[in-house]
């Protein structure tokens, strides 16, 4: 598939990136230089908070739409239909959500880390560090995954060594980071943004001709079965998936990803104001619908390419994960130039998910865990200089693990639900914060408890049982080019046939014999980890109220969503002023009666 001449696109969009990073390392060193009072940390995670919109706008698309993304959602439309589609129909409805409810809270704490949040508003720096500690242990394993995925696929269609590219990879990535910062980790991102849109417009384009047209294109989707996907509408959480998971479900994900995560906080605290964030959120919401819809729109374009000659079927590979790249190959391949471009394009969602990540890891382990005990005697130098190391060993041990995931059978299956346990109740503590006046940090801590291990484990038993492993919908096999093309028509084929009475069970619901927490489906994570923590949340901060001061009350009150408007200032903060919130609060019954004097 590769040429020279691809390997040198490839290089110099590598080199490209890494200037990009060095420019605006030097010119912050100028503007700090000439500033009389500089803050080199907020600076450094922050980008001084006055980032132009644009750009901002396409770090938040490139940030979230990872290779993972790109090999995942057409691989999952072209095996079990356009059920997957309707995910990234809800981000518009998530992004609106975020600008709404979420935003304004966390714009109005200017905090660089989002697990302040947790500490001002249950009144507890351990409920802030549980939270910290969850993010980075969830973020390093997702970020391993990112590097790995795009690597191994290529590994196995083409003669590419599996190293050269997680180590190209993981340096340039660290190397832009660990001396940029948060503008070189957005200016990059505007950068790979556009070489994302660009290489899978062409695939679409040239892979819609060598289809037969879109017209084809659709009567196979229909034929097929894939359209059908959507009419699954069992509400049972014990199946892949169904109607109401990849809605409800994934509005409450987008709504996550957008509102409720580390990566989206610092971008909205890099801008100038509240007002601007949320133009950049409103611009963001086409550009994400149409970027995510092109990746869906390949899975369509793939299966009418290989209907009649599965590759999964005929051997050709052994992975879905491996569609898209063997797809390209075949489709880009005999263009100069272009194979090089498909994957400048495949590793830009890579390099802007792990740039962003090492940011957010660099920032929440000072914010949360350093700064309180060593910012002082550091100073402003000393800080932004830890930072900076930091950020280059997030990026190393980043990279190490990728390595690791080769000798570690079904870690990306693994760690990519293990990251889904945990952000989910992170999640719901949010939302237990922001809407339940009454919850406390007894509650939070009961959640928390109960629900991470709970979906942890759940996690570990779906891919160690594999429940779904047989689910895949039939296509026309009559490519005969391999001889042993008979002999490879796997269970999956057989149970998703027409003729369905060979299979001794639906394929979609699972393997009968896996226990049913095991066979949860992996979309239904977020939805019911954050009602566990909702309800275990609300009813213990209701049986053990929490005694606080006045003070700490009106805090916690200002954190919530009806007491958005209230003051965060200390000084203009009197005791009379909180006695009468708390007794305005009692009157509502939306907080616990109990006082400390």
């Amino acid at each position: 598939m590769f040429t020279v001449f691809d390997y040198c696109i490839f290089a110099a969009f590598l080199i490209l990136s890494i200037l990009v990073g060095v420019y605006h390392a030097v010119k912050s060193k100028r503007e700090q230089a000439r500033a009389v009072k500089s803050d080199k940390t907020a600076e450094f995670l922050l980008g001084g908070r006055k980032l132009p919109i644009i750009p901002v706008c396409l770090s938040l698309l490139a940030t979230f739409v990872s290779s993972i993304s790109l090999l995942g959602a057409p691989a999952e439309i072209y095996q079990r239909g356009f059920l997957f589609w309707p995910m990234y129909w809800m981000s518009p409805l998530a992004f609106l959500i975020s600008g709404i409810f979420f935003m304004p809270i966390f714009y109005k704490l200017q905090a660089t880390s989002i697990y302040e949040y947790f500490e001002k508003r249950y009144d507890s720096k351990l409920l802030r560090q549980i939270g910290a500690a969850l993010f980075l242990i969830s973020t390093w394993f997702y970020l391993a995954v990112v590097m790995y995925a795009p690597a191994i696929a290529l590994k196995g269609v083409t003669q590419v060594p599996l190293w050269p590219l997680i180590l190209a990879v993981g340096i340039s990535s660290t190397f832009y980071t660990g001396i940029g910062g948060m503008k070189a980790v957005i200016w990059t991102d505007t950068f790979q943004a556009f070489f994302m849109y660009l290489g899978i417009g062409i695939l679409i384009i040239k892979g819609t001709t060598d289809a037969g047209g879109l017209q084809e294109i659709f009567r196979i989707s229909m034929v097929s079965g894939r359209f059908d996907a959507l009419k699954r509408i069992d509400p049972s959480p014990m199946q892949h998936n169904n109607i109401w998971l990849m809605t409800f479900g994934a509005l409450l994900i987008w709504s996550t990803i957008t509102g409720l995560n580390q990566m989206s906080l610092q971008r909205y605290c890099s801008m100038p104001s509240l007002t601007h964030a949320r133009i950049m959120v409103g611009m963001a919401v086409p550009a994400f619908l149409i970027l995510g819809s092109m990746c869906c729109f390949i899975g369509v374009v793939m299966l009418a390419y290989f209907y009649h000659c599965n590759p999964l079927e005929s051997g050709e590979i052994e992975s879905q994960d491996q569609l898209v790249i063997l797809f390209a190959a075949k489709v880009l391949g005999i263009i100069p130039g272009f194979p090089g471009l498909f994957l400048a394009c495949l590793f830009s969602g890579t390099l802007s998910t792990i740039s962003s990540g090492i940011n957010s890891m660099t920032a929440v382990l000072w914010e949360d865990f350093i700064k309180d005990s060593h910012g002082a005697r550091l100073g402003n130098s000393g800080s932004a200089n830890l930072n900076k190391i930091c950020s280059f060993t997030f990026g190393i041990g980043a990279t190490l693990m990728a390595f690791l995931c080769q000798y570690m059978g079904g870690i990306v299956n693994a760690a990519t639900s293990v990251t889904g346990a945990m952000a989910g109740p992170l999640a719901g503590l949010f939302l237990l914060g922001i809407f339940f006046p009454r919850a406390n940090k007894n509650g939070a801590f009961a959640a928390v408890f109960t629900t991470v291990p709970f979906f942890i484990c759940c996690s570990l038993g779906y891919n160690m049982n594999h429940p779904y492993s047989n689910y895949a919908l039939p296509t026309n096999f009559t490519c005969a080019k391999h001889e042993n093309f008979l002999g490879r028509l796997n269970a999956s084929h057989l149970a998703t046939s027409p003729a369905l009475e060979q299979a001794p069970y639906d394929p979609h619901y699972g393997n009968p014999d896996v226990f049913f927490a095991y066979k949860l489906s992996t979309f239904s994570y977020a939805p019911l980890s954050v009602a566990m923590v909702l309800v275990i949340g609300y009813v213990v901060s209701i049986l053990m109220p929490q005694k606080m001061t006045p003070y700490q009350r009106k805090l916690a009150y200002s954190l919530t969503y009806v007491g958005r408007n209230v003051s965060l200032n200390d000084e203009g903060t009197t005791r009379k002023d909180a006695e009468s919130l708390i007794h305005k609060s009692e009157e509502l019954n939306i907080m616990p009666s109990s006082r400390t004097k």
